[in-house]
């Protein structure tokens, strides 16, 4: 990578020192911007963004590694690869300049192979990760399409094609009817409400601001009252499927390092997993334990289970098996959701799987002694 476009900022207090850097730069291709100073190189990148920064450590006015942090608290530059050039042949120096995070520490008196071999890598290095992230973003993009294009536009389509119906009133509809109307109006709308409020959730838990909300506090529970409350929201799920709920959760209210509604969350989201993968006549078996001061409740199905090569991403946001031939996954957050809300409260969320046999979920939290 070695073009005239590829600019680098060297900062140096040493004016020979720094055209002679300058010099070698120039050779090899790349576009040499100079500073004395922090506070010139400060000024330069008010204007300026390098491709990649060269600084000695000691310096008037301010230091290598007090401009190294200012320079990552820019947006705009916290990916610009960073390498410190200086005089200090000391461990301590050295140790200093690695744990502040710079891409690499060269000494001076340097090669001068040495220091455009290091650049080549560290602009490379930077190619690589800038191409993943695209690529990454590409994937992002292709996953919001097909949610939009299937998980969205289906409730939508049938919320517009009822709405028609009943606000064109051409001929007068049985109750029966108009109650069918309805219940679909309502399906169609929960579910983009669902869909929505995830989005919402997994944007609070991205940008941290669930974390601060999360403390360490015991909270007492009442797992079997819950699991019933849950498990009876999907009656009519049952009777359709003719499945079966087997519960196995002792009548005790622990104290344990949840909040409430996120045991609940959590548990709501595993529970309408084994009811969506799950066959008709299956059974879902819902149990608890304590375990080395533990909680540990676990949501089993004897569904499709999870292919081996697909499990590795099943905590991923967005991330669905099998799209095609399991059309009822919803948007791909209801697992991703559930693990932060568990990490976030300090437990742990763990499944196994066999496919063709079932999966089983586990919900591990701290219980208080």
């Amino acid at each position: 990578m070695t073009a005239p476009s590829v600019k680098i900022l060297v900062v140096d207090d040493e004016p020979d020192l720094l055209d002679i850097t300058a010099s070698y730069l120039e050779l090899e291709g790349y576009t040499p911007i100079t500073a004395l100073n922090g506070l010139a190189a400060l000024e330069i990148l008010k204007s300026t963004i390098p491709d990649l920064i060269i600084s000695d450590i000691t310096m008037p006015g301010m230091s290598g590694f007090d401009l190294f942090t200012k320079i990552r608290a820019n947006a705009a530059l916290q990916n610009t690869p960073f390498i410190f050039l200086s005089g200090h042949t000391d461990l301590q120096h050295v140790m200093a300049g690695k744990e502040l995070g710079s891409d690499d520490y060269l000494m001076k008196p340097y090669e001068p192979e040495m220091l455009i071999s290091t650049i080549k890598g560290k602009l490379k290095r930077r190619q690589q990760l800038s191409e993943s992230i695209s690529q990454q973003i590409d994937n992002l993009k292709n996953q919001l399409f097909r949610i939009i294009s299937h998980e969205m536009r289906t409730p939508l389509t049938a919320i517009l094609g009822v709405t028609e119906i009943l606000s064109e009133g051409k001929e007068a509809l049985s109750p029966e009817d108009f109650k069918g109307f309805l219940e679909m109006l309502k399906t169609g709308t929960t579910r983009l409400n669902k869909m929505i409020e995830d989005f919402l959730l997994a944007v609070r838990i991205e940008s941290g601001e669930m974390t601060k909300e999360t403390e360490e506090k015991e909270a007492c529970i009442a797992p079997l009252a819950i699991v019933k409350q849950l498990c009876s929201m999907y009656d009519e799920v049952r009777r359709k499927k003719s499945m079966t709920f087997t519960i196995s959760v002792p009548d005790e209210s622990p104290y344990l390092f949840i909040r409430p509604a996120h045991f609940e969350n959590i548990l709501s989201r595993l529970i309408d997993n084994a009811c969506k993968f799950s066959p008709d006549g299956s059974t879902i078996t819902i149990s608890a334990r304590t375990e080395n001061g533990r909680y540990i409740i676990s949501v089993a199905d004897n569904g499709r289970g999870i292919p081996p090569d697909k499990q590795d991403g099943l905590f991923q946001k967005f991330y669905q098996v099998n799209r095609d031939s399991q059309e009822q996954q919803g948007a791909g957050l209801g697992l991703f959701i559930s693990k932060k809300l568990a990490e976030l409260n300090k437990g742990e969320l763990s499944f196994e799987s066999k496919e063709g046999k079932g999966t089983v979920f586990h919900l591990s939290i701290k219980k208080k002694s």
